[in-house]
């Protein structure tokens, strides 16, 4: 497990790097389905339904991508074991919150 105590302040650094760009990725993600949502709906973009479709499609698409990841390395290990559908952990999920809350801000200030 990772030890945040025991980091050096470059890695600490380098990982708050990371995270901000994730969230960028998530907000960017989540704005263009939302813009999605809202064209095949006809759902205004801070209509509850919108924010609750795209908060589900990005938390699906975390999930089958951490399912295709396994699968691949499964493949690339040549290994025959069964692979389980894990949920995305709270980290995954709280990203997704945080990037479908961010694009939603975003999309009331283009009001």
């Amino acid at each position: 497990m990772l030890d945040p105590a025991a980091m050096s302040p470059a890695a600490a650094l380098l990982a708050l790097l990371v995270l901000a760009i994730w969230i960028l990725v998530m907000v960017w993600v989540a704005a263009r389905i939302q813009q999605f949502v809202a064209r095949r709906t006809g759902w205004p973009g801070l209509d509850w339904r919108n924010l609750g479709c795209t908060f589900l499609l990005l938390v699906a698409a975390i999930h089958v991508g951490n399912f295709a990841i396994d699968l691949v390395d499964r493949w690339g290990r040549g290994g025959d074991y069964p692979l389980s559908l894990n949920f995305p952990g709270a980290f995954l999920i709280g990203s997704v919150a945080i990037g479908v809350g961010i694009a939603a801000v975003r999309t009331r200030r283009r009001k």
